[in-house]
């Protein structure tokens, strides 16, 4: 991962670099796993978010009263997080950190989801990812990722130096989506559940989400999974 190329975005963008408002299939997971739960007893719910960014999914979890918590690598994008709480009155445990190196105790966790975020991590450290997220979970927590799929145009034509089966080095394909993000991977569906398998995760399941771009000229594959900790 270009730790100094997220930063530069973020000095660069501000808000901009990240979309403002919650990804639509976090929210499905979220509505699904703990829309049930009576909002005044979710602040026993603790949920963390992996690459939180400037806020735009965390802020959705805290103002639903959930325990919310957020790690990313940039120091500007927690200060845009940290505004982007207080503008919707709600607040978060943010945190300067590795999302290889979790900076908490095992089985803390009820949820640990990801948005377009782990896809920055070389899909050879994916292994090591899975189970620190499957440390800090308590069992039966559930993980949530949601990143691309092999089948993707800007991985296929995005020009990007392939520096392992399933990451590339840059999209260089100004047509393509994300043009200019470093260090991407794309994996298949296979390897995905696979490693998820050995980490110890149980009842894997990962839907298909294709996405078209430029008036349906180029299309996009995005893996939803869904995960649980085994106990």
């Amino acid at each position: 991962m270009d730790k100094t190329w997220h930063e530069k975005q973020y000095k660069k963008l501000g808000f901009k670099a990240q979309r403002m408002y919650p990804n639509e299939e976090l929210l499905r997971f979220i509505g699904s796993s703990f829309f049930n739960i009576d909002k005044n007893k979710r602040k026993k719910i603790k949920i963390l978010e992996l690459g939180c960014g400037s806020g735009a999914n965390l802020w959705m979890i805290a103002k639903e009263n959930f325990d919310a918590y957020g790690i990313d690598n940039s120091k500007t994008s927690l200060k845009l997080c940290s505004k982007m709480l207080n503008k919707w009155e709600c607040n978060a445990k943010i945190k300067l950190a590795d999302m290889l190196e979790l900076p908490y105790p095992d089985r803390f966790f009820d949820a640990v989801f990801d948005v377009l975020s782990i896809i920055h991590i070389p899909f050879s450290k994916h292994r090591i990812l899975y189970s620190e997220v499957k440390r800090v979970l308590k069992p039966k927590g559930v993980f949530f990722s949601y990143q691309f799929g092999e089948k993707s145009f800007s991985f296929k034509h995005g020009w990007g130096k392939k520096v392992e089966k399933f990451t590339i080095d840059r999209i260089n394909n100004p047509n393509a989506p994300y043009a200019g993000n470093r260090y991407l991977c794309f994996p298949s569906e296979k390897a995905v559940h696979s490693l998820l398998n050995k980490a110890g995760f149980q009842s894997v399941s990962i839907e298909n989400v294709q996405k078209t771009y430029q008036n349906r000229k180029v299309e996009m594959q995005y893996l939803s999974i869904k995960a649980t900790s085994s106990v």
